[in-house]
């Protein structure tokens, strides 16, 4: 279910929309409150400290991925990390 249609369903009530439907609804919600901090100017110093309680509700945004495709998706985020570790003096 897309994000529009999580919209939609919710607004006959929350027996209405599914599982899949709130869940979207939470990770839009993450995504609004990431971009209000954004915009407010509240992540120009430590920015570790600030985005961590945000990644707490994106974290769920996975289980929206289709199923078929779940390994492609963690070569996708693996292989970007492993090239950053590896050729990149970052001090970490």
């Amino acid at each position: 279910m897309a994000a529009p249609g999580a919209v939609r369903a919710l607004r006959g009530g929350p027996a209405a929309a599914s599982s899949e439907g709130r869940l979207a609804l939470l990770v839009l919600a993450a995504l609004a409150a990431l971009l209000a901090a954004d915009l407010s100017g509240m992540s120009k110093a430590e920015t570790e400290r600030i985005w961590q309680p945000f990644l707490l509700w994106l974290l769920p945004a996975a289980a929206l991925l289709p199923r078929r495709g779940v390994r492609w998706w963690l070569v996708a985020s693996a292989v970007p990390a492993l090239l950053v570790n590896h050729l990149l003096w970052t001090g970490w």
